[in-house]
């Protein structure tokens, strides 16, 4: 739904007629806190349409505790109050939305602002609205589309948590073979479910297919703009949690649930001009614009810093093993699924920029984000790639010869975020700040609580964590 104009009378009018016909009896507005988990209040009709401005009241500490609600002690920062206050959710009604096959129900995303109506550092929407602004500065706009990795497992929630997450079943032919088309016939009425309520909230898919862990799917989003993406995300992931409930199943994003492969969310993006697409050279080496390399430059210089953003927790790098489908090494080229980056330049419309770091467990709007931010970074500093590696990347050995490896744990990710001045220019200093602190806390959590960084294999204090909330 769009409203007809921001004047505050037509707003609420657009907005009180959409309810009244589509029967609206409450609507769900919703935020996104730093873990990525969906928060927020169903209000009553009047309520919604008495807020569209001041937004809705939330605690604040709710983008200042852990996933597990536990106070992340040992840091601050100046938008939260000193005792315990309110941050407001503001609707977007350019998300606004019946929710399919729930009579009576709308939805609706929020951006988290202050009691004066700014936007508060930690609101990834607000993040993404900011930078997709700095690229129209710049007469650019762009486009994501990300791929979404899950994996879906016999019994239902509550049947998994009572076993403590033991003899987990994928649901499924137990193979590794990806793109398997002998089970297709269980999962097609999962995934035709999950389609059609997709359809209904308007989130565009492209195609569906079984991937190389058993249980695992992937779902391919079609391109939008960078915060409609994200959002597509969210709605993503819940719509296939209510479907795996409803039939007795159980689904998890979490980056690394068994021994088998991991769950990535890869990010394919491309930038348009006044003109049109403009990656695309046809007289340039590799078909790269001016414009692709500066920009592909300042993904490759904000790597490492990037990496706490797109693999938030140890069990992010559960998945990253060599030969594994995860890269590990700071490297680019052409069409090759093994680098971190993989640059697509066939043709003018095609060509984009495939990022294969991210982990299934990331934050989609902060993704887009520190995409956009080391992006717009290489732009501005004019940056150089460095050569490309045409070889395979996976499994290579340390030394002076070979590309840089990723930064492989959450205190090295953040180590290298908190240095990368770019970054820290982009995304701003407190974000960067505040986020290194919850990563550091998540670590803290992860080796008091139970978990094992020694251990091959997820731990139950991770199944326990992420399974169910991921």
């Amino acid at each position: 739904m769009k409203p007809a104009s921001d004047h505050g009378e037509d707003k609420r009018e657009t907005t009180r007629r959409f309810l009244e016909e589509n029967k609206i009896t409450r609507v769900r507005v919703q935020g996104i806190q730093p873990d990525s988990l969906p928060i927020g209040k169903i209000l009553h009709p009047q309520t919604f349409l008495s807020c569209l401005d001041s937004g809705v009241g939330i605690v604040d500490f709710t983008f200042g505790t852990d996933r597990a609600g536990d106070p992340a002690f040992g840091f601050s920062a100046d938008w939260r109050s000193t005792v315990i206050g309110d941050l407001h959710l503001v609707p977007d009604l350019q998300t606004l939305v019946a929710v399919p096959g729930v009579a009576g129900l709308a939805s609706c995303f929020a951006n988290a602002v202050n009691g004066s109506g700014q936007s508060i550092p930690l609101c990834g929407r607000g993040m993404v609205r900011g930078l997709i602004q700095q690229l129209a500065d710049r007469g650019l706009k762009s486009r994501f589309a990300f791929e979404v990795e899950g994996q879906f497992f016999e019994r239902s929630f509550a049947e998994n948590r009572r076993g403590g997450w033991e003899g987990l079943a994928p649901f499924g032919v137990a193979s590794l073979v990806p793109y398997l088309v002998q089970d297709l016939h269980r999962l097609d009425a999962i995934m035709t479910e999950i389609c059609s309520r997709l359809d209904g909230y308007g989130v565009p898919w492209e195609a569906w297919n079984a991937e190389a862990a058993a249980g695992q799917i992937e779902l391919n989003l079609r391109p939008s703009d960078p915060l409609a993406a994200a959002d597509h995300v969210i709605v993503t992931r819940q719509v296939c949690k209510e479907v795996a409930h409803e039939q007795g199943l159980s689904v998890t994003f979490m980056a690394r649930v068994t021994k088998d492969y991991g769950n990535g969310l890869h990010v394919h993006h491309s930038l348009q001009g006044e003109s049109g697409p403009v990656f695309f050279d046809q007289v340039e080496n590799g078909n790269l614009s001016e414009t692709a390399r500066h920009w592909l430059a300042g993904l490759m210089a904000t790597l490492q810093g990037s990496v706490s953003i797109l693999a938030p927790t140890p069990n992010s790098f559960r998945r990253v093993e060599p030969f594994k489908a995860v890269p590990t090494h700071a490297t680019w080229d052409i069409d090759n699924k093994s680098t971190a980056l993989r640059v697509l330049s066939d043709s003018p419309n095609s060509a984009r920029i495939e990022h294969r770091v991210g982990a299934g467990d990331m934050h989609p709007h902060y993704a887009a984000a520190v995409i956009l931010a080391g992006g717009l970074a290489g732009l501005d500093d004019k940056l150089e790639p460095p050569a490309k590696f045409t070889k395979m990347a996976w499994g290579l050995p340390s030394g002076p010869d070979y590309p840089d490896e990723l930064v492989a744990s959450v205190p090295e990710a953040c180590s290298a975020l908190g240095s990368d001045e770019r970054l820290r220019r982009m995304l701003g200093a407190e974000f960067v700040d505040y986020w290194i602190g919850l990563r550091r806390f998540e670590w803290l959590a992860f080796h008091t609580g139970g978990g094992d960084a020694s251990s091959s294999e997820p731990t139950p204090w991770e199944l326990d964590r992420y399974f169910e909330t991921l």
